[in-house]
């Protein structure tokens, strides 16, 4: 029995990809072939020509769009919980605790409840849902873990501290006790009350005046935090515009190949111009702290791909 050969559908997309392997136009024939037939098995199967293979092609950038505005809802209410997280809870206990030390009380376990408030609980919000990957907060979030637990140590030795008329040999024996037994240990130790407050450092007499400085270097970076997760917001509420604005040309090209208008390169203009759109997204993720760390990047040159093909396969119609 002869071979029947492939079907009408396999050799319009295998027409239709081939020219993406003897040109320049964008992406290879490979992913061509991987969008087309696996994105919506039914209409590949249906497919008579080039525009049935567009519509394919946008439906399926369509629906990348719909799932990235999802992720950017669903990353800026994580970052709105780790705002109150940080500025309302953590900072509450903070400033609590500075109290204490400052009174001459002991802070109790105040700034070991900050931990959990703060840094702990906003990675782990984070983490659950996606992992790394998604971590906006990864840096700033070991930061303030490592500034907090610092502070505590520290608080923890108060009661066995005596005064000493030497600010350097009091923190080289508190930073010292920490080397063996204690998180973040003596180089950190070192560094965050040296460096944070010269003038308090210089005129620490006491292991108190040293869990202050680290709990205020503790406060001052929870500030620093709750700022950049404003950014941040606002940087993800420009990508979603920016994604909205991709979504209704995408629709506009879809509406145009669907109702068969004369002019296929206005449909291709319309998906083009939705690529664009993509890589303002992830500019504006870009720009606040380098490409390293945008957890949209993946996404945006999804969406960016997707829509780029699109356009070439309208333009062949």
């Amino acid at each position: 029995m002869a071979d029947p050969g492939p079907s009408p559908a396999t050799a319009i997309i295998d027409a239709t990809c081939s020219v993406f392997a003897k040109t320049s136009a964008y992406p290879s024939h490979d992913y061509c072939v991987d969008v087309l037939s696996t994105s919506d098995p039914a209409s590949a199967a249906s497919a008579k020509d080039e525009r049935d293979l567009a519509i394919i092609a946008a439906n399926a950038t369509a629906r990348n769009v719909t799932r990235t505005v999802g992720l950017i809802d669903d990353l800026s209410h994580e970052l709105a919980r780790c705002s109150e997280s940080y500025a309302r809870d953590m900072g509450g206990k903070v400033a609590s605790a500075l109290g204490d030390l400052v009174a001459g009380r002991k802070p109790g376990d105040k700034l070991l409840d900050a931990y959990n408030l703060g840094p702990s609980n906003c990675t782990l919000a984070v983490m659950l849902r996606w992992g790394y990957s998604k971590d906006l907060l990864a840096h700033e979030n070991s930061a303030n873990a490592a500034l907090v637990l610092l502070a505590r140590n520290i608080a923890r030795l108060v009661p066995n501290s005596n005064r000493t008329a030497s600010p350097a040999a009091i923190m080289n024996a508190t930073c010292s006790s920490l080397l063996y037994n204690m998180y973040p240990g003596y180089d950190y130790c070192v560094g965050v009350l040296s460096s944070s407050d010269p003038a308090a450092a210089a005129s620490a007499r006491s292991r108190r005046d040293l869990a202050i400085i680290a709990a205020n270097a503790t406060a001052h970076n929870i500030t620093s935090t709750v700022k950049l997760i404003g950014g941040l917001l606002s940087d993800l509420a420009e990508c979603k515009v920016s994604y909205r604005r991709m979504g209704s040309a995408v629709d506009g090209a879809l509406g145009d190949l669907v109702a068969g208008h004369d002019a296929p390169a206005g449909a291709a203009s319309k998906l083009g111009d939705a690529a664009g759109d993509a890589l303002s997204c992830d500019m504006a993720m870009s720009r606040r702290r380098g490409a390293a760390k945008n957890v949209l990047h993946q996404e945006n040159w999804q969406n960016f791909v997707a829509a780029r093909f699109a356009s070439n396969i309208a333009f062949l119609e």
